[in-house]
């Protein structure tokens, strides 16, 4: 989870770097000015159009910034019970239903249905190892607070509260990702003051969840027997 944290903490330095940058150019005009390979001066002035442009790009900071901190913990969770070399009946009821929905998620044919139970039933009986893939759980491009809470609830996790930001933030990106809207149409009803208060709000969210999936790991939630 040490990772995990560090590479948020990363990402979240980069997102306060850009909105402080632009949250110089949104008080007043500025010209960038430099000089070409020739060594002649030339100069760019940063209009409202390319100032709407920043803002939305914003939003996708921030989707990335909540993803990236959700998937890795994820893996973080995932690696601890391949670490602590579990097997089925060690592991809780809602990590057994998770592998089976990971058993039976590609399997399509249905005439053989049987042998798939059999292989499964072995497995178990057998008190093989107990492994979880990283696609046992999807989350590309629908991560919001609600997500994160299913996902939770998926693993055994306590649930986080509030977030409510992250589903604007998951719109936009959206938005943005599919073409539905351009950068100036989204970038033009936001003001600075309003990403960086969805900043902050993400911030706190995201490291109270990071905290619940630490907490989760060091006292071995994943395992049945495990004190809560």
């Amino acid at each position: 989870m040490q990772t995990t944290k560090e590479e948020y903490k990363q990402r979240l330095k980069e997102v306060d770097l850009y909105f402080s940058t632009f949250h110089l150019l949104d008080k007043a005009s500025c010209t960038l000015e430099g000089f070409d390979l020739n060594g002649e001066k030339t100069s760019l002035v940063i209009d409202t159009e390319l100032i709407k442009i920043f803002k939305a790009n914003g939003f996708i900071l921030l989707y990335n910034l909540i993803e990236a901190t959700i998937r890795n913990s994820i893996t973080a969770v995932l690696n601890s019970i391949s670490n602590e070399k579990v097997t089925y009946k060690k592991v809780t009821d809602e990590l057994r239903k998770l592998w089976l929905k990971q058993e039976f998620k590609s399997y399509r044919d249905t005439n053989n249905v049987h042998s798939k139970v059999q292989s499964i039933m072995s497995e178990v009986l057998e008190d093989s190892l107990f492994t979880l893939n990283q696609e046992c759980i999807t989350i590309s491009g629908n991560i919001d607070a609600q997500e994160i809470r299913n996902i939770s609830k998926q693993i055994g996790c306590e649930e986080p509260k509030n977030g409510e930001s992250l589903l604007q933030i998951k719109n936009k990106r959206n938005e943005l990702a599919h073409g539905e809207k351009t950068f100036t149409e989204i970038g033009k009803n936001y003001t600075i003051q309003d990403l960086i208060k969805y900043k902050e709000e993400t911030a706190s969210f995201i490291e109270n969840v990071m905290q619940k999936i630490e907490d989760y790991i060091n006292q071995k939630h994943f395992l049945r027997n495990a004190k809560i």
